[in-house]
């Protein structure tokens, strides 16, 4: 697969979304925080940023799957997001202990209760797409565990951390064949949702996508630089 989000010879509607939109998980990866996560230079202050405003925006992930739930045609739909809500509360924290632990504060304190202006543009965003379709949904919570795992799996092949990595928990959490998994699956899930779907249907499903890697780097930016809520400056 080299460096590309997608195999050479794999087909489907993600497929051809990962080509498209493989500029995005570029900036993605080259963005300065996770620049900062690889050579574990990356300060304190932005990794609890960071941690704060991912578990606010994991939280409305899991309203996201609810809304799926909602939306769900039988009832293997309803276990896929039965599913993936309990990996998000049971799993998805261990990332953040590991970078409360390297920061040296507990994840109970790194928690915040407020999103970022950036984060709840996103939320906004993906609570939009689930007043759609089903297939538009899905098309907006794929980028943010694909981004994550195809970096992840990237670095971890690519550049074979090691220990003295402060992130290194991190990295293997996202590369993990367990967490590559949820990537495969929604990915397949979404395939069979675009094959029977219109082409305006399918439009909206690559704009909701496309709009979500964008979040996706708007959200290490704002994690960079410890964006929150304040009045504009200037005339």
């Amino acid at each position: 697969m080299g460096n590309s989000p997608v195999a050479t010879m794999e087909t489907g509607f993600t497929a051809e979304l990962g080509r498209r939109h493989a500029d995005l998980f570029e900036a993605f990866y080259d963005h300065p925080f996770l620049a900062g996560m690889r050579d574990g230079t990356l300060a304190k202050e932005k990794v609890l940023h960071y941690v704060g405003q991912d578990h606010q925006y994991l939280s409305a992930y899991i309203r996201c799957y609810g809304l799926g739930l909602a939306l769900s045609p039988d009832r293997g739909w309803m276990r896929h997001f039965h599913d993936s809500i309990a990996f998000v509360l049971d799993e998805e924290s261990h990332p953040h202990q590991v970078l409360c632990e390297h920061a040296g504060t507990g994840y109970a304190e790194a928690q915040v209760g407020r999103l970022a202006p950036s984060a709840q543009a996103y939320v906004d965003h993906m609570m939009a797409a689930g007043r759609d379709s089903l297939g538009v949904l899905l098309a907006s919570l794929l980028p943010c565990p694909w981004t994550y795992t195809w970096a992840a799996d990237r670095f971890v092949r690519d550049e074979r951390p090691g220990p003295d990595n402060p992130f290194l928990g991190w990295w293997t959490f996202y590369a993990d064949p367990g967490c590559q998994s949820v990537t495969t699956e929604l990915r397949s899930m979404l395939d069979s949702l675009a094959a029977d779907a219109g082409a305006a249907e399918r439009a909206r499903m690559e704009r909701a996508f496309e709009d979500s890697c964008h979040h996706e780097v708007r959200f290490w930016n704002m994690a960079w630089t410890l964006e929150e809520w304040s009045a504009p400056t200037g005339a």
